[in-house]
């Protein structure tokens, strides 16, 4: 999979009844909690299902005459362009976006103490800090993505109250869309994609979910992922950010 690939799949899966009803469906679902919310938020990454859901949720807003925010996370640990990548959606789309600034995401590298992501973690302390004041927040989860994913979309379905995301309802717009979808979202509305896209991939197998394994857009310290290929990913496309996290963390070598 490259980037003309993903939008040449898009570009055909567009035209198919299956996904248009798929997508009007997302729509639909995306209104209705927007209708019954104060304060709704979307969570933008600026990876390609996030922004993929920002225009269906976009389109849902215009339908009924809502409006909604959007809101990012960014630190030194965030791939090159990943802001700029979100200021351009919150521009085309006309949507406010409220940008996180976690600073030197290093430090917690070899942190024990402090963790970086999961629910206890520094990224989910500022989601909860965020939405104190809000009642709905928009994510781009999809089951396709993994078993662990595909798990909690069976147990939690699309919508969802989470006290670890800070008492709000959650809405999953693309939680049954697979790739094929996401890229004709992207092909439709012309999307905006990260310059991550446009890097060398590792990893072309299918996924355990049978979905063609691209790319995922995530944060170069996590470290669960370093072994599933993110390690050569990085020395590869970012060697500068590599010997930064080797400095940091020699483990990352034992990955190559």
């Amino acid at each position: 999979m490259d980037l003309n690939m993903f939008f040449e799949i898009g570009e055909l899966n567009a035209r198919l009844n299956s996904y248009k009803k798929k997508k009007e469906r997302s729509i639909n679902l995306s209104a209705e909690q927007l209708l019954k919310a104060e304060k709704p938020y979307l969570a933008l990454s600026g990876g390609k299902d996030s922004v993929a859901m920002a225009y269906l949720v976009d389109e849902a807003a215009r339908r009924v005459n809502k409006d909604f925010r959007m809101w990012i996370h960014i630190s030194s640990a965030s791939f090159p362009g990943t802001l700029e990548t979100a200021q351009k959606v919150a521009k085309q789309i006309n949507r406010p976006l409220d940008v996180y600034d976690g600073g030197d995401a290093f430090k917690f590298l070899n942190n024990k103490q402090k963790a970086i992501f999961g629910k206890n973690g520094v990224y989910f302390d500022s989601v909860r800090s965020y939405a104190k004041d809000k009642d709905l927040c928009f994510t781009g989860v999809r089951a396709f993505e993994s078993k662990r994913r595909s798990r909690a979309v069976r147990a939690k379905g699309q919508v969802f109250y989470s006290k670890s995301m800070g008492g709000v309802t959650v809405c999953q717009p693309l939680a049954y869309f697979r790739l094929e979808d996401v890229a004709a979202v992207m092909a439709e509305y012309n999307g905006i994609m990260h310059p991550i896209y446009s890097k060398m991939p590792i990893n072309n197998e299918k996924n355990a979910m049978n979905e063609d394994h691209w790319i995922r857009l995530g944060y170069t310290i996590q470290k669960d992922l370093w072994n599933r290929g993110t390690a050569l990913f990085i020395k590869i496309n970012y060697p500068e950010i590599f010997e930064k996290l080797a400095e940091k963390d020699p483990n990352i070598n034992n990955y190559i």
